[in-house]
Formats: structure tokens, sequence, C-alpha cells
């Protein structure tokens, strides 16, 4: 595994296992085999319905709670107050505190909800904060407003949507870019896309693997998701091959520069 470190110096898995859609009844099972596969940072979410089962798995697991890093969201509220009663349930559904919390997306009080995340984490209930689908006017807001950077910005990004630019100011910001859905959940046949099939063979890999490796070869992190071992195995199993230039520059071309998930939220 390889690590990024975070504006505020917390080291952390470049790969993580997402629980986005898994049941709370599968939870337990999927994230033990991804603790047991060499996974240590998993993301949930209150809107996921899953964030007990997580915590479920690492206190059942043989890795001690200090090694797995735990992201969860709250969802936008209205107000200050509403953050910090949605920010405490959260952490009283994961344990202590949670390593990372974010505002799942852009609602009505964006520097209210953050504000309280930002005294969640003084009070020592959460130990870094960040966003995900933020971006523009709402992700300046809070650059302007707020008194901590976001160690994170999680957004969708993937062969189709790269976010070159809007990771090139996020580099800029000292915030990092985390992918999710960054295998496009296998939408349109993307894994039998000519050039990636041909990358694939090139480098006797598979082709969510070449998917996974043009981000993580680029500082984002990941957060693929799955039930199937075999996946959870090869989707952390990034790091004994590296793309060379030619291969960047053809993915590069597959860009398109729009959102699949643009109803998502």
């Amino acid at each position: 595994m390889e690590y990024t470190t975070l504006n505020n110096e917390i080291k952390v898995p470049m790969v993580g296992f997402g629980v986005y859609q898994i049941a709370p009844s599968e939870t337990v099972t999927a994230v033990t085999t991804a603790l047991q596969k060499g996974y240590r940072m998993i993301d949930t979410a209150d809107y996921y319905h899953n964030e007990k089962e997580v915590s479920q798995a690492v206190a059942q697991s043989d890795v001690p709670r200090e090694q797995v890093f735990i992201t969860s969201k709250i969802q936008p509220t209205a107000d200050y107050a509403t953050a910090m009663k949605e920010i405490d349930e959260s952490v009283s559904r994961i344990g202590d505190y949670v390593d990372l919390m974010l505002i799942h997306w852009p609602g009505p009080a964006n520097v209210e909800n953050y504000r309280a995340l930002e005294d969640a984490q003084k009070a020592g209930k959460v130990r870094s904060i960040g966003l995900s689908s933020f971006y523009g006017q709402e992700y300046q807001e809070i650059l302007d407003k707020c008194d901590v950077v976001p160690v994170v910005d999680q957004n969708e990004t993937h062969i189709f949507h790269q976010q070159r630019e809007f990771h090139e100011q996020l580099e800029q910001d000292e915030v990092k870019l985390e992918a999710w859905s960054p295998l496009v959940e296998g939408v349109h046949d993307v894994f039998e896309t000519p050039i990636l099939r041909q990358i694939a063979q090139k480098h006797h890999r598979t082709t969510p693997q070449i998917m996974l490796r043009f981000l993580v070869q680029q500082g984002i992190i990941v957060l693929p998701r799955s039930e199937n071992p075999a996946y959870i195995a090869e989707d952390i199993d990034l790091f004994s091959f590296e793309l060379d230039i030619d291969d960047m520059m053809a993915i590069y071309k597959l860009d398109q520069e729009q959102s699949y998930f643009d109803n998502l939220f």
C-alpha cells in the first residue's frame, strides 16, 4: 500500500474501501473481507445506513482501531445546531471518534455545516474534516469563510470524468482529491473499452486495475467498492506495476469532461 499525507500531516492510504449501496446486512462481511485483504481505510456515510456495521466489522477484526481510517459524511442540514446533532449521531454509531467527516453534498447552509465540523474537530470528535461533491463557488465559499482548509474533496472522478482542471486547483489549495465511483460502476461496458483492454493485456492486469492505477498514479485517492472477495483483493493490488507515459496519454484522451451521475443527489 502507498500512502499520502493530508494537509494536517495525517497519512492515509491511497486506496480505500467504499460501502455505498452495500446493505447493512452485508456490510460486516464486506468490510471484514476488505480488512483481511489489506484495506486500512473505510468510507461510509449516514446516507448509507451502515455506519454501525462498519464499526462492528472493525471491532471484530484483528486490526487495531487506530490503524483503520474511517471516513463518514453528514447530509447537508439547514443550520449549525442540526449539523452538530448529525455529527454526534454519526460519531456515536461509529465509536469514540471518526477519522474524517465530510459534508456529503452541498446544501442550504454550507458554511454553518462546515463550522459545525470545525467545532467537532476542536472537540476531538473527528480528526479531520472535508467536503464531498463540492465544486466552484460552493467549494470556494468554504475556503473563503471558514478557518480550516478541508483535507479532501471527494468527487466523482474516473476515466470519463477525470477532473483534471479541478484537481489542479485542489492541489494548489493543498486539498486531496478523492475519487468516488472510480470504476464508473461498470456502466456502458466501460471494462470492455478497447484501449483499456489493450493496456491491461500489456501489463497482465485487469481493466479495473488499469482504471484505478491511472488515478492513483496522479495522486488521487480511490474508493472502489465490491462485495466479491476476488474483486476486493484485485482493487487494492495496484502498486506492483506502473503505467508508462503512452498509457497515461491514451487514457487522458478518454476524458469526456462530464458527470455520469448528475442526478445522484
